[in-house]
């Protein structure tokens, strides 16, 4: 994987500032920002496809709109097992404040604490597999286009095992992108931290069309 040309292919585009100011300032507008998660995928097609300007135009935004949404469904499907235990975790709130009437408050306790560590612990693991898991579910989309796609386990699988190196490669590059470089942007009077997040993105998605790629020709 060519981590230096996913950070720095948007400054080889005669157009890319102009490209990157309009998805910054589509990614901050609620609901329109569905357009910004749909450009993502348009750039991780494009990178799979060896287009020399991987950032397209914005000239085909109801497009961007429409696979933005599909993408988010597909996220929210992910995550609503996490959501779940969330309200079960309100409701063993709910009842522990009933018990303390019945039951001494140390055992209450007890009881609350507990449930609240393995709950807790649950959903860690949960939301680290779905960390895994999602970057390969957006290529699976990037594929094939539908929200059924993003759910296809099997082939999700298959695809980081086809290349578990770069996967990782990846994955940690993208943390670090999204958790120190890009919050950086918080000095320039916390407006500059909308580009730098809109940037990283684009970094994700010239990692994940470079392994789209490579994955088909080792096929």
């Amino acid at each position: 994987m060519d981590i230096g040309k996913a950070f720095s292919f948007v400054t080889e585009d005669p157009d890319a500032l102009k490209k990157i100011l309009i998805g910054g300032i589509i990614s901050m507008i609620p609901i329109v920002n569905f357009a910004a998660m749909g450009y993502v995928v348009a750039v991780i097609r494009r990178v799979a496809n060896d287009d020399p300007y991987p950032l397209p135009e914005w000239d085909n935004f109801g497009l961007y709109f429409s696979e933005g949404f599909k993408v988010l469904v597909g996220l929210f499907v992910y995550f609503l097992p996490v959501t779940l235990l969330m309200f079960v975790f309100m409701i063993i709130m709910a009842l522990a404040g009933g018990f303390n009437g019945d039951i001494d408050a140390q055992s209450a306790d007890m009881v609350f604490g507990g449930s609240v560590f393995l709950l807790q612990c649950v959903m860690f693991i949960y939301a680290l597999a779905v960390s895994i898991l999602l970057p390969a579910a957006f290529a699976r989309f990037a594929e094939e286009g539908t929200i059924g796609s993003m759910l296809q386990f099997g082939k999700i699988f298959a695809f980081i095992r086809s290349n578990p190196g770069g996967y990782v490669v990846m994955l940690l590059v993208w943390l670090a992108v999204s958790y120190l470089i890009a919050p950086l942007g918080i000095l320039a009077c916390f407006v500059g931290i909308i580009f730098t997040s809109w940037w990283s993105y684009l970094v994700f998605g010239h990692m994940m069309g470079q392994l789209m790629r490579q994955n088909a020709l080792a096929v």
